[in-house]
């Protein structure tokens, strides 16, 4: 793996969902895992929070060999700590949303524009080519929906958001998690002032918009339906936990395409 250039993930802490034990975000170690494929052991992996945080073991087991902690209050903005952390990284992975806390994904957004660089979302996988100069390209293959797929070329540095989807293998090892190590990072510089998003907040102005399935029939089909009565079948999760009506839910959803995850 080339030096030339440097690599970091952000990893998050998570919980299952049933029993609330401690475990990795998929999201953050899929992103991990990429990072590995491109720079090997040189891979920087970062958390902002507690340094006792139980599910950190489990990205050593997964191939973090050391994980810098910036230690931080519960409820504080991790927002300043890595901006001046990362302020000199060159290509930032990050997953697409956490699994614990509020977990609405604007974290890569906010950072990409505290440091003034710019951002791909749902990566799914990532090379890093040299380009003209002795400069850097990121060249990325991107998903869209609808099974399309998109590649994307970005000079480094950039924020790369990881598609849970993406091509990568991840393997527990338990001789990792012993051999690895979880250091706080000590405060050499205070945090900067960062650029904070200009947000204003206001009343909405109408209701939101359901999810409706798209009607895809032809012409023909469009024709008899609007002459006969069509018996819409579907199915009623009366029996199961919670657990498994919400997967017929999601199902559903998968289904029709009206979610990507």
């Amino acid at each position: 793996m080339s030096a030339s250039f440097s690599v970091a993930a952000l990893i998050s802490a998570s919980r299952h969902p049933v029993s609330g034990v401690p475990r990795s975000c998929r999201g953050d170690a899929v992103a991990m895992a990429l990072g590995r494929s491109l720079a090997g052991d040189a891979l920087r992996v970062v958390h902002a929070g507690a340094l006792q945080e139980p599910s950190l073991q489990d990205y050593l087991a997964l191939g973090a060999r050391n994980i810098e902690v910036l230690p931080l209050d519960p409820g504080s903005d991790a927002l300043a700590e890595l901006v001046t952390h990362l302020k000199d990284v060159d290509l930032i992975l990050t997953g697409s949303r956490a699994e614990l806390g509020a977990g609405s994904g604007l974290l890569p957004y906010a950072l990409a524009y505290a440091l003034g660089r710019p951002i791909v979302a749902n990566a799914l996988e990532a090379r890093v080519e040299k380009g003209a100069a002795n400069s850097f390209d990121a060249i990325i293959r991107q998903f869209l929906p609808k099974g399309q797929r998109r590649r994307v070329a970005c000079p480094l540095p950039v924020v790369l958001t990881v598609h849970p989807l993406a091509s990568v293998e991840l393997k527990y090892a338990h001789s990792r998690r012993l051999s690895g190590r979880v250091e706080a990072v000590s405060k050499t510089r205070t945090a900067e002032e960062v650029r904070q998003p200009s947000w204003s907040v206001e009343p909405a102005s109408r209701r939101p918009v359901r999810l409706r399935v798209q009607d895809k029939k032809a012409g023909h089909a469009r024709m008899l339906s609007a002459i006969a009565t069509e018996a819409k079948g579907g199915v009623v999760a009366f029996e199961g936990t919670s657990v498994d009506k919400a997967q017929v839910i999601l199902n559903y959803l998968r289904e029709h395409r009206l979610i990507d995850f």
